[in-house]
Protein backbone atom coordinates (compact mmCIF):
# COMPACT_ATOMS: atom_id res chain seq x y z
CA UNK A 1 0.00 0.00 0.00
CA UNK A 2 1.42 3.38 -1.05
CA UNK A 3 0.18 6.68 0.40
CA UNK A 4 0.83 10.10 -1.11
CA UNK A 5 -0.33 13.15 0.85
CA UNK A 6 -1.81 15.68 -1.59
CA UNK A 7 -2.35 18.47 0.90
CA UNK A 8 -2.71 19.52 4.50
CA UNK A 9 -4.47 22.63 5.76
CA UNK A 10 -4.36 23.73 9.40
CA UNK A 11 -7.69 25.06 10.72
CA UNK A 12 -6.80 26.86 13.99
CA UNK A 13 -10.34 27.89 14.94
CA UNK A 14 -11.53 24.28 14.86
CA UNK A 15 -8.28 22.92 16.36
CA UNK A 16 -7.73 20.45 13.54
CA UNK A 17 -5.83 19.88 10.31
CA UNK A 18 -7.63 18.72 7.20
CA UNK A 19 -5.85 16.41 4.76
CA UNK A 20 -6.29 14.80 1.38
CA UNK A 21 -4.27 11.78 0.31
CA UNK A 22 -4.02 9.31 -2.56
CA UNK A 23 -3.64 5.65 -1.69
CA UNK A 24 -2.55 2.98 -4.16
CA UNK A 25 -3.11 -0.69 -3.33
CA UNK A 26 -3.14 -4.11 -4.96
CA UNK A 27 -6.12 -6.44 -4.96
CA UNK A 28 -9.13 -5.60 -2.81
CA UNK A 29 -9.62 -2.25 -1.14
CA UNK A 30 -7.97 -2.26 2.29
CA UNK A 31 -10.11 -1.79 5.37
CA UNK A 32 -10.51 1.63 6.98
CA UNK A 33 -8.37 0.54 9.95
CA UNK A 34 -5.51 -0.64 7.70
CA UNK A 35 -5.59 2.64 5.79
CA UNK A 36 -5.71 4.61 9.04
CA UNK A 37 -2.62 2.86 10.45
CA UNK A 38 -0.54 3.54 7.35
CA UNK A 39 -1.86 7.08 7.01
CA UNK A 40 -1.06 7.92 10.64
CA UNK A 41 2.50 6.68 10.23
CA UNK A 42 2.87 8.81 7.07
CA UNK A 43 1.35 11.94 8.69
CA UNK A 44 2.99 11.40 12.11
CA UNK A 45 -0.35 11.59 13.91
CA UNK A 46 -2.18 9.53 16.53
CA UNK A 47 -4.83 7.05 15.42
CA UNK A 48 -7.34 8.11 18.09
CA UNK A 49 -7.16 11.75 16.87
CA UNK A 50 -7.36 11.01 13.13
CA UNK A 51 -10.70 10.71 11.34
CA UNK A 52 -11.00 9.50 7.76
CA UNK A 53 -14.18 11.24 6.70
CA UNK A 54 -14.39 9.90 3.15
CA UNK A 55 -12.84 7.17 0.97
CA UNK A 56 -13.47 7.59 -2.77
CA UNK A 57 -12.50 4.75 -5.10
CA UNK A 58 -12.95 4.54 -8.84
CA UNK A 59 -14.54 1.40 -10.21
CA UNK A 60 -11.85 -1.03 -11.32
CA UNK A 61 -8.96 1.18 -10.22
CA UNK A 62 -6.60 0.15 -7.46
CA UNK A 63 -6.43 3.59 -5.91
CA UNK A 64 -8.53 5.75 -3.62
CA UNK A 65 -8.66 9.33 -2.41
CA UNK A 66 -8.92 9.82 1.36
CA UNK A 67 -10.16 13.01 3.02
CA UNK A 68 -10.30 13.63 6.73
CA UNK A 69 -9.11 15.50 9.78
CA UNK A 70 -6.41 15.30 12.44
CA UNK A 71 -7.63 16.86 15.69
CA UNK A 72 -5.45 18.56 18.30
CA UNK A 73 -7.22 16.85 21.21
CA UNK A 74 -9.93 14.27 21.85
CA UNK A 75 -12.36 16.79 23.38
CA UNK A 76 -12.53 18.74 20.09
CA UNK A 77 -12.96 15.51 18.14
CA UNK A 78 -15.93 14.50 20.31
CA UNK A 79 -17.45 17.98 20.02
CA UNK A 80 -17.14 18.39 16.25
CA UNK A 81 -17.58 14.90 14.79
CA UNK A 82 -20.92 13.13 14.46
CA UNK A 83 -21.37 9.84 16.29
CA UNK A 84 -21.87 7.81 13.10
CA UNK A 85 -18.51 9.01 11.78
CA UNK A 86 -16.78 8.02 15.03
CA UNK A 87 -18.50 4.59 14.95
CA UNK A 88 -16.85 3.83 11.59
CA UNK A 89 -13.44 3.87 13.24
CA UNK A 90 -14.30 1.22 15.86
CA UNK A 91 -14.03 -2.55 15.51
CA UNK A 92 -17.22 -4.56 14.90
CA UNK A 93 -17.46 -5.61 18.56
CA UNK A 94 -16.94 -2.05 19.79
CA UNK A 95 -19.57 -0.80 17.29
CA UNK A 96 -22.11 -3.33 18.57
CA UNK A 97 -21.43 -2.41 22.21
CA UNK A 98 -21.79 1.31 21.43
CA UNK A 99 -25.05 0.78 19.52
CA UNK A 100 -26.45 -1.31 22.39
CA UNK A 101 -25.50 1.44 24.84
CA UNK A 102 -27.27 4.07 22.71
CA UNK A 103 -30.34 1.85 22.36
CA UNK A 104 -30.52 1.29 26.14
CA UNK A 105 -30.24 5.05 26.75
CA UNK A 106 -33.10 5.72 24.32
CA UNK A 107 -35.27 3.08 25.98
CA UNK A 108 -34.55 4.56 29.42
CA UNK A 109 -35.45 8.04 28.17
CA UNK A 110 -38.68 6.75 26.65
CA UNK A 111 -39.57 4.97 29.91
CA UNK A 112 -38.87 8.12 31.91
CA UNK A 113 -41.02 10.18 29.55
CA UNK A 114 -43.84 7.64 29.80
CA UNK A 115 -43.61 7.67 33.62
CA UNK A 116 -44.00 11.46 33.69
CA UNK A 117 -47.35 11.28 31.89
Amino acid sequence: MNIEVLGKNHEPLLHRTSFKANITFEGKTPSRSEMLKDLCSKLSSKENLTIVRRIDTLYGAEKAVLTGFIYDDEAKLNTLENSYIKLRHLTKAEQKAEKDKIKAAKQAAAAAKKAKK
